[in-house]
């Protein structure tokens, strides 16, 4: 393989796997390298990571007020007995923090094993994507997309993980064929199912028949054999990776014997995986599709659960409400992409099969002149070549079409960003107690002329209600139906809410804009704090969450590395929560990089 992707899939997972690290242990400090090192060209700030006998020294390109640092490759391991030092590339880095986190948390050797077995599965993948986007490194990151081309350009995935691409257990082909990043597309595959053998869900009164009559519509490459469904089954749509998984499970193993299922093969025209790859999108269509996936990503294997399924329904059913109404008119320059139904298939005995659950997901998205749709992860995703990001290349743009210095783009980008995306979200808590989990993966921004004009959320599945929302939209027991499970109290909302919206989504922006150098981070800390300064007034129903990004010392950060190292599934974790961390709130604190360095984990 070319040294330079090497290089570069070294430099994306170091980042990711050293801000994962740096946010849930205290063990490390930021410090200045011997100047012998720095003459022989080692960077001169580096992270210093003391471990027993040998130390570890990182160098810092850029240190975030924000909390996600840029760091540089190979490091130096120095032995503390001779003074001898090593240079250290990502694996053999991560193997030595991994062993050393596990002797912190008490971690077992075969979880530690298979953490790093998922840690060297994420760099191949990530090598072998380098390597089949290489000749599109400079589109992806300065030309215009499109929608389908913005979700295929988020190379790296999570920023603040460990392992942001494993796939496991897919193999290197199905991870290219049915990920985002290959480009190709695939068929849907079919399925006639008995309808005892079915589990349909609807928040209105559209039949299963009818949603997936409209995907046929939208096909015309669908041979007229679609149209005609034997008595007794209906046709619905299936993942063409997950269907070989479902045609090989216990629970359903009589049910294709049998025929009461009865897998088609793939036909029509070609859907994409999103970045969030369980999530296939084709522009053609009505819908986009979510399936359970039998994959790890990142924190756990991917099936939808009940719960989830039932709160896109249940934000369905709310937004079509007076009060949601209302909420949708008042924003009318940003957009819930609805989850208003859900199917999933029955084994024998009629209970629900998990790895089989699809969400029929409302697909805004038409591609218009003028106008690119771009999922906010791939905006502000490091470059491999350690260039600027996307949103560096937006910003720099509209400085030069609108003849503003650099500082001055990148306050007018951020302010039009709060108003299109951070604004409504907080106000749907704020005032209507809905709790939606905004991360840079979930938030689609339509850009005209360099600037975001509207935005749109999606992934209902990470939607919550406070107290004000249960209220104000009358949701007892009985109209959650099958429970959400969704309810949530005020202290726990305010950790999650912050995490997605705050940490990870507009921290996310912050950083990008600092590291790439077109203003300093405390600028825009500065109007963050304004904006929620003015949105505090007394006609908010619930003060609570934006006094504590006023107020509160710390916020509260997914433990990405540590769920990793224990090897937990996230979303079978019966106190998610029990995940998070403190770090330290930059909005809150005026001169906040100093305390930054020295209190960022806690």
């Amino acid at each position: 393989m070319d040294t330079s992707i090497s290089e570069a899939a070294d430099y994306l997972s170091t980042n990711c796997f050293l801000n994962a690290y740096v946010r849930e242990f205290d063990d490390w400090r930021v410090g200045t390298s011997p100047e012998p090192w720095q003459a022989a060209g080692f960077p001169a700030q580096v992270l210093i990571i003391p471990m027993g006998r040998q130390t570890l020294w990182v160098g810092v390109q850029y240190w975030s007020q924000c909390g996600r640092h840029r760091f540089s490759m190979p490091a130096r391991c120095e032995f503390v007995d001779n003074g001898h030092c090593r240079h250290v590339r990502f694996l053999c880095l991560a193997k030595m923090l991994v062993e050393n986190a596990a002797l912190q948390t008490n971690g077992t050797i075969g979880a530690m094993a298979r953490f790093l077995e998922r840690i060297i599965e994420s760099h191949r993948n990530l090598e072998l994507l380098l390597a089949l986007r290489d000749k599109e490194i400079d589109k992806l990151f300065a030309s215009p997309l499109s929608f389908r081309e913005a979700e295929q350009a988020l190379l790296v995935g999570h920023s603040v993980h460990p392992a942001p691409k494993v796939r496991q257990p897919m193999t290197l082909t199905e991870a290219v064929q049915y990920g985002p990043e290959g480009g190709s597309g695939f068929a849907l595959a079919w399925m006639l199912v008995r309808k005892q053998y079915l589990h349909y869900h609807s928040a209105d009164s559209v039949t299963l028949r009818q949603r997936v009559q409209q995907l046929i519509d939208a096909d015309p490459s669908l041979t007229s054999d679609y149209a005609q469904v034997p008595g007794g089954y209906a046709l619905i749509p299936a993942h063409p990776w997950q269907l070989r998984k479902l045609q090989k499970l216990p629970a359903l193993r009589r049910a294709f014997a049998d025929k009461h299922i009865i897998a088609l093969p793939q036909q029509g025209q070609s859907w994409h995986a999103t970045s969030s790859m369980r999530s296939i999108y084709a522009e053609h269509a009505p819908y986009m599709l979510k399936f359970s996936l039998s994959v790890r990503l990142t924190n756990s294997v991917r099936h939808l659960q009940p719960a989830e399924a039932e709160r896109g329904c249940l934000i369905s059913k709310v937004l079509a409400t007076a009060t949601g109404k209302q909420f949708v008119k008042r924003f009318s320059q940003f957009s819930i992409m609805q989850e208003p139904a859900y199917l999933c298939l029955l084994d024998d005995e009629g209970n629900q099969v998990l790895e089989s659950m699809m969400v029929f997901r409302d697909n805004p998205i038409r591609e218009q002149s003028g106008m690119q749709y771009n999922v906010l992860a791939t905006l502000t995703q490091d470059h491999p070549l350690q260039q600027g990001s996307r949103l560096a290349e937006q910003v720099r743009a509209l400085a030069f079409h609108r003849r503003w210095d650099l500082a001055q783009a990148a306050r007018r980008w951020f302010a039009a960003y709060l108003d299109v995306a951070v604004k409504p979200l907080l106000l749907a808590q704020a005032d209507y107690g809905m709790l939606f989990g905004a991360h840079q993966q979930n938030i689609v921004l339509g850009l005209q002329n360099g600037l975001p004009v509207c935005g749109y959320f999606r992934d209902c599945q990470g939607t919550g209600f406070s107290a004000v929302g249960a209220r104000l939209f009358k949701l007892d027991h009985n109209a959650l139906g099958e429970s959400a499970d969704n309810q949530i109290d005020n202290d726990m909302a305010n950790k999650l809410f912050a995490y997605y919206l705050i940490i990870n989504s507009t921290f996310g922006v912050i950083g990008a804009m600092g590291a790439d150098g077109l203003i300093d981070e405390s600028e825009l800390i500065a109007q963050l704090r304004d904006f929620f300064q003015q949105h505090l007034t007394r006609q908010r129903q619930d003060q609570s969450f934006i006094r504590t990004l006023l107020e509160a010392d710390a916020l509260w950060q997914k433990g990405n590395f540590i769920c990793s190292l224990a090897d937990m599934n996230e979303n079978t974790l019966a106190d998610p929560v029990a995940l998070y961390r403190a770090v330290h709130n930059p909005v809150a604190i005026m001169d906040a990089a100093p305390k930054l360095q020295a209190t960022l984990v806690c």
